[in-house]
């Protein structure tokens, strides 16, 4: 699967709260990224998974992300608004839904 896509799908998923969907996404093209030895996609996909978890936060990863080395969808032509809305994204869904992966209950956090 094109990398663009599974960005797409990741980012689709937590937007929606499915945000399991969107951990095991990411985690099985990171294992497959590292067994075709593409390193800069693992590492991309490596942030993603350490900011679901909270361990890092939202400027580090679009800090890390916007580095010209992870550069790695060629369709994409403006790269660092690219990271950005990604990051933008990830900072709503988290918020929104109160994620702290692996402990998200799946529930929005009092918008009903």
């Amino acid at each position: 699967m094109n990398t663009e896509d599974v960005i797409e799908i990741f980012k689709m998923a937590i937007v929606n709260g499915d945000v399991n969907n969107a951990y095991n996404i990411v985690e099985r093209n990171m294992r497959k990224y590292e067994k075709k030895g593409n390193a800069e996609k693992k590492e991309f996909m490596e942030y993603l998974i350490r900011g679901l978890k909270g361990e890092i936060s939202y400027d580090d990863i679009y800090h890390a992300l916007s580095q010209d080395k992870y550069n790695i969808f060629p369709y994409i032509r403006d790269y660092k608004g690219y990271i950005l809305a990604l990051v933008d994204t990830m900072r709503y869904s988290i918020n929104r839904y109160n994620i702290k992966y692996p402990d998200f209950d799946a529930k929005r956090c009092d918008d009903l």
